[in-house]
């Protein structure tokens, strides 16, 4: 998986009912279903509810790249110690206690965000600008203006939105 995928990944595990952040059990299965491979310990309740505090900073980043300005508070992240990780081929960064799922998800989100944000490809990270929406999702499009993650539902909705917020009281005479 590319650092875009996992952020993306990350960023879309909680939209209406379903939180597949909300326990270390559901991270465990959310985890497993994208193929990963499980740490011998469970993700234990501080780790989770950072992993959710880096979930909100990714979509916060991705909504700035479709020019929605939003807060980001990565002073939350500041519970994930994470330490260098100079072996095999890439540099990174580790969890500092190693084995825990969540921690470790954490770490591997963090190096991949610091790694795409660097390339000039970062402003292609968006999240769509629906409301009840926000997914995460890479602008493919010529000159980076995709704007929703569907233009089919999202893009739709929004512009009936605004055609019905132009032509009211126009109708009248």
């Amino acid at each position: 998986m590319d650092d875009e995928e996992l952020l993306i990944a990350v960023a879309n595990t909680a939209h209406g009912a379903d939180d597949e952040l909300a326990d270390g059990r559901s991270v465990r299965q959310w985890w497993q279903g994208l193929g990963g491979r499980s740490a011998p310990r469970s993700a234990d309740a501080e780790a989770v509810a950072l992993l959710r505090t880096l979930r909100a900073v990714i979509r916060a980043l991705a909504l700035r790249n479709n020019g929605i300005d939003s807060a980001v508070d990565a002073a939350a992240l500041d519970g994930l110690t994470l330490r260098p990780d100079l072996g095999g081929g890439a540099a990174g960064l580790r969890a500092d206690a190693a084995g825990d799922l969540a921690r470790d998800i954490g770490a591997a989100t963090v190096t991949a965000l610091l790694r795409a944000s660097a390339r000039p490809s970062w402003p292609r990270l968006k999240a769509c600008r629906g409301e009840d929406c926000r997914w995460v999702f890479l602008d493919g499009s010529r000159n980076t203006s995709r704007r929703w993650c569907d233009m089919a539902a999202c893009g739709n909705r929004a512009k009936s939105t605004a055609f019905r917020s132009r032509h009211r009281g126009t109708d009248e005479t």
